[in-house]
């Protein structure tokens, strides 16, 4: 039995790494707001980039540390902050600092997207976490449209993960958490079915 789950979870692993985003693809439409989730390099960039760009009219960054004044939002953007005014920052940038896990940025992004009526969503997060990402926003959120906006790290060898043993660690840690995820999310439907998906707006 412990060699088939072995088995099992290599093959899931495979199948895992095979999903992950190897580019990022601009967004065609725009969105009521762009979700950044703190923890990886470069998605605050891509945030900022996006919202610039006119994806949506704010910048949501979940799971910011208690300890980043929200007047120095400029650093934690060092690629494109020089280029921010102050003026976007206090309009179109709103730090949440209620999230220290991927569930928690699932809840605390939904309390301020019900609070604020957003209806669609760009997710900006890495390309490895973007699958239980995904997953754990639409079970948060099922009347939200979603769309993500994977992040490329450029020291996250995806195209050859096995041979790399920094890449493939990151990998199989998050196939490990996105397996437990999905386990507790199913055993949550079972105790409190999730609601009914709101009918889209005309």
């Amino acid at each position: 039995m412990i060699l088939a789950l072995i088995v099992a979870w290599a093959i899931g692993l495979t199948q895992y790494a095979n999903r992950i985003p190897m580019q990022a693809t601009l967004p065609v439409a725009t969105a009521d707001a762009i979700v950044v989730l703190t923890g990886g390099s470069k998605r605050m960039d891509a945030g900022v980039d996006l919202l610039t760009r006119g994806t949506a009219p704010v910048l949501f960054v979940s799971g910011v540390d208690h300890r980043v004044d929200p007047a120095r939002v400029r650093d934690l953007v060092p690629d494109v902050g020089a280029s921010l005014d102050q003026a976007t920052i206090d309009c179109c940038i709103v730090l949440g600092y209620g999230a220290s896990d991927t569930l928690g940025n699932a809840r605390e992004t939904a309390l301020w997207a019900r609070a604020t009526d957003r209806r669609s969503l760009v997710l900006v997060t890495s390309n490895y976490h973007m699958p239980r990402a995904r997953m754990e926003f639409e079970h948060a959120l099922p009347e939200i449209a979603l769309t993500t906006y994977p992040v490329v790290p450029a020291d996250v060898r995806v195209e050859a993960w096995w041979r790399w043993p920094g890449t493939f660690g990151l990998i199989a840690g998050e196939w490990t958490k996105f397996i437990f995820a999905r386990i507790r999310i199913a055993l949550a439907d079972l105790v409190a079915p999730p609601p009914p998906v709101a009918a889209p707006r005309t």
